[in-house]
């Protein structure tokens, strides 16, 4: 899938969309921005990296970051539903995870969450995606581009 289209696919909808990135490290939010005229559709983002940041930007609280590290299903979705709430958009994106070189306890290097949160629905995909750290970030945000495609089409 050609990130130009998902582009032009949102532009002649009137869609927008934000982004709230972790392990990512802003990567999604730089292919996207990376698209001439991306500004008609990309609102913002915010790297809540650390536990901290998650807690500060959305709220999301401690005993919850505690137990989770910051990487679940549910912290995925609050961080797409409040990101989209933020920017005031109509898709908001979420991608949490453990890119390596290390992961919580009982939890593989190389899992992520990415989440997508609209006016109808909500989803999470968790996936594990081999490699250094590097794939894991690139692999993820572009399988988060496909999942945002796949809603819009």
């Amino acid at each position: 899938m050609q990130l130009g289209i998902l582009i032009k696919k949102l532009k002649r909808k009137k869609l927008t969309i934000a982004v709230a990135e972790s392990c990512s490290g802003g990567y999604l939010s730089y292919l996207l921005t990376k698209i001439p005229g991306s500004s008609l559709i990309f609102k913002g983002s915010i790297i809540a990296y650390s536990s901290e940041a998650k807690n500060k930007f959305f709220k999301v609280p401690c005993s919850l970051l505690k137990k989770t590290q910051g990487v679940s299903e549910e912290i995925a979705l609050l961080l797409a539903w409040k990101v989209k709430k933020i920017f005031k958009t109509d898709f908001g994106l979420s991608l949490v995870g453990f890119a390596g070189p290390k992961a919580k306890k009982g939890t593989k290097v190389g899992t992520v969450f990415l989440g997508l949160v609209d006016n109808k629905e909500k989803m999470v995909k968790k996936m594990i995606i081999r490699g250094k750290r590097d794939m894991v970030r690139r692999k993820a945000s572009l399988k988060l581009i496909e999942l945002l495609y796949e809603r819009v089409k």
